[in-house]
């Protein structure tokens, strides 16, 4: 079985867009949120 570790950052990632998705309520602020997204993946390196 590959590490589990990857599989519950998966998960957590599903849970957090899940809500994410449900709170929007317009199109600014799935805006906002996707750069918000891309700035972390940038930090981040991926």
């Amino acid at each position: 079985m590959p590490d589990a570790g990857m599989f519950a950052a998966a998960d957590q990632i599903t849970v957090a867009v899940h809500d994410l998705a449900v709170v929007l309520e317009n199109d600014d602020q799935v805006s906002d949120a996707v750069r918000l997204v891309e700035e972390a993946q940038k930090r981040a390196g991926v």
